[in-house]
């Protein structure tokens, strides 16, 4: 008797154990348009930042879960709120997931979205109002707003947004600079209302030319989204991993 007494003190210890270690775990969720899908300068994919993450995680031993199901080129803001309301389902290997439980179950959510949105308005082959561009802007952030509010709902862990880039610095436009500028700023404002995580990366990429190195292609280099996924680790660091 006293030997089955303490052979089931040791199996709760080691499940208790497993627990614990479970519990350290990171199930990450990527969510969002191109760039989060790792769309390269030239028209390929090439190792995105939410995948540098992800290894990142893995060469800690950190992560339980990835999950990049709901990241598509193309994606609007609208399309990613309409995939939580409709809780879209998406295949993992044999198992089906849907969005609301993934953002149940995430302890990470990073999220690049709305890039798809004011590109549509800002034609450089014809001439540009930039002030109705402004007013198009505001529109966008309550779109965000709902949108985090509804990520929100499910998510209780930790979101990082990441911030826009001048995809165009080519053209050496004061116009462009100071659209992307307000864009930031209202996007993080946005944030800061839903203790979201905001990553900027403006600055980083005007310092960097080469990570936008066609000037035919909005999307970074494979060292462009390297440069986005330091950002992001630098930020989770202090929070989430608490290193």
């Amino acid at each position: 008797m006293k030997k089955i007494f303490v052979s089931g003190l040791i199996i709760l210890a080691v499940f208790l154990i497993y627990l614990c270690n479970m519990d350290k775990k990171v199930y990450y969720l990527a969510l969002g348009d191109s760039l989060a899908n790792g769309e390269g300068a030239y028209g390929k994919k090439v190792k995105g930042y939410s995948e540098n993450v992800r290894d990142y995680l893995k060469r800690k031993d950190l992560l339980e879960t990835y999950i990049d199901k709901y990241a598509e080129d193309g994606y609007r803001t609208t399309d990613l709120i309409r995939a939580i309301e409709d809780n879209k389902k998406a295949k993992k290997g044999d198992k089906e997931i849907t969005i609301q439980n993934a953002l149940i179950k995430a302890d990470l959510v990073t999220l690049s979205i709305g890039a798809n949105d004011i590109l549509n308005k800002i034609n450089i082959e014809e001439a540009v109002d930039y002030g109705q561009i402004y007013d198009y802007i505001d529109g966008l952030s309550k779109d965000l707003d709902k949108l985090l509010d509804l990520t929100r709902e499910y998510c209780k862990e930790d979101i990082v947004l990441v911030g826009y880039y001048n995809p165009y610095p080519y053209l050496n436009s004061k116009n462009t600079d100071d659209v992307f500028s307000y864009l930031n700023k209202k996007y993080k404002e946005v944030c800061k209302e839903y203790e979201v995580i905001y990553i900027e990366i403006d600055t980083l990429f005007k310092e960097n030319p080469q990570y936008l190195p066609n000037e035919n292609d909005i999307h970074p280099s494979a060292e462009g989204y390297k440069a986005i996924s330091g950002e992001i680790i630098g930020a989770i660091n202090k929070t989430l991993l608490n290193t």
